[in-house]
């Protein structure tokens, strides 16, 4: 009779045993990850022939010999890049379809998490998916050759979301975007390689994607996200959109025509109704889709419908901002539409609008010779960070932005390195 009993039990036991064994356990559909895009699989000699091939065109003193002694001290693995889009949402909070992409090593020993935001194209054609889809890397997949998970959302205002304009200097959803990134990423490696992500993050960014780091740290910090941030190294942006425009006024020159981006952001996503034959000149004003000025084409709506590279825009309209922007840009105070802008540039103002804690380490880096984003930005940001008692360190070298930019993936490098 005991024997049937201890039978028994153990039976109940098993059952409750294989009942609870994670294989059977029912998985949770996806919430964030849609669909796999693309996948390129590479050697970490691959991705240095590319990059050096980049940056040949912009540095011309580039030192190849220091690149490839330096990559020569670390583990060459091999890395699987995928682009995937994934649920997120718009500035206006409706669900939209995003992209990016990310990079993990095969053997799925990362060193860490790098969530490297993108730089930015001022056209829409042009982001690290397209550039895996074509069979190629992105530039932003960096810390992927020190072996650590590297995570790059495309922003919207590309592929599924092209009709939106590019959201520049948009804080809130620079932060939202890339945090449902990062849980698409999750779910993808979880589903596909049963591998479970860290919760800890680096964030790094240049250019463009130097506030975007800085709003992707803030979102995790304001928010229930469990995600911890370990250092955020930014370089090269605009953090506060009322000091970059003065700073080009008084310069009067932009060598990425990146400035008219920002009235015809802002006035989609705020809806500010502006006049923009108020805020351009000489043409740019046209407000038709046309090449053709006679149609009232051959300005802002034409030039900045997606479709053409800083090259083309350089070329066409100069680096001289007398040449397209309206003589109240260049006034001591704002006015006209330039103030009906100030609110919402303040709203996302990463200078005014956040106070870092002060274990939260920050690396910034900016060029005093930086033609493409004035170096007051980043002396604003140090400026008052420092008043605020947050942990900040600046380093303002000389060079152009490219060689800012290089400069800044070496410094980034290295801390990879240590790490």
């Amino acid at each position: 009779m005991q024997r049937h009993h201890v039978f028994r039990l153990l039976v109940i036991v098993s059952f409750l045993w294989i009942g609870c064994s994670p294989q059977d356990a029912p998985k949770e559909e996806p919430k964030y990850f849609v669909e796999e895009l693309a996948t390129l699989d590479l050697t970490l000699k691959d991705w240095l022939k590319d990059m050096l091939k980049e940056f040949g065109k912009n540095v011309p003193n580039l030192d190849v010999d220091d690149i490839i002694d330096l990559i020569d001290r670390v583990l060459s693995p091999k890395m699987r890049i995928v682009a995937i889009s994934y649920n997120t949402r718009d500035h206006f909070g409706n669900p939209v379809l995003g992209t990016g992409c990310f990079v993990y090593p095969l053997d799925l020993k990362p060193r860490g998490v790098v969530e490297m935001s993108t730089i930015g194209n001022l056209d829409q054609e042009t982001c690290p998916t397209t550039d895996v889809q074509k069979g190629i890397f992105y530039m932003e997949s960096f810390p992927s050759i020190f072996n650590y998970i590297t995570i790059t959302p495309d922003m919207l205002g590309v592929l599924y979301t092209r009709h939106l304009p590019r959201p520049i200097l948009l804080d809130h959803n620079s932060g939202l975007v890339s945090y449902h990134m990062r849980k698409a990423v999750e779910e993808y490696l979880l589903e596909k390689e049963n591998y479970r992500m860290s919760n800890r993050s680096i964030i790094m960014g240049y250019s463009q994607g130097g506030p975007a780091a800085l709003s992707v740290a803030k979102y995790y910090m304001e928010n229930p996200t469990s995600v911890q941030v370990d250092m955020v190294y930014t370089g090269g942006g605009a953090y506060d959109g009322m000091e970059a425009l003065k700073a080009l006024a008084r310069t009067e020159r932009n060598d990425y025509l990146a400035i008219p981006w920002i009235p015809i952001s802002m006035n989609y996503y705020y809806q500010l109704d502006l006049d923009f034959s108020k805020i351009f000149t000489n043409g740019m004003e046209n407000p038709v889709d046309s090449p053709e000025p006679l149609e009232g084409g051959d300005g802002y709506a034409y030039w900045f419908n997606g479709t053409h590279r800083s090259s083309q825009l350089r070329n066409r309209w100069g680096t001289d901002l007398r040449n397209y922007m309206h003589p109240d840009f260049f006034s001591d105070q704002s006015k006209g539409e330039f103030l009906k802008m100030q609110a919402s540039l303040e709203e996302n103002s990463l200078v005014l609008n956040w106070t870092p804690p002060p274990f939260l380490e920050i690396y910034l880096l900016h060029s005093s010779e930086d033609t493409f984003v004035p170096v007051e930005c980043s002396d604003f940001l140090y400026k008052k960070y420092k008043e605020k008692g947050c942990s900040i360190q600046y380093e303002r070298i000389t060079g152009n932005h490219h060689e800012g930019g290089f400069e800044f993936i070496k410094k980034a490098a290295a801390y990879l390195l240590i790490k």
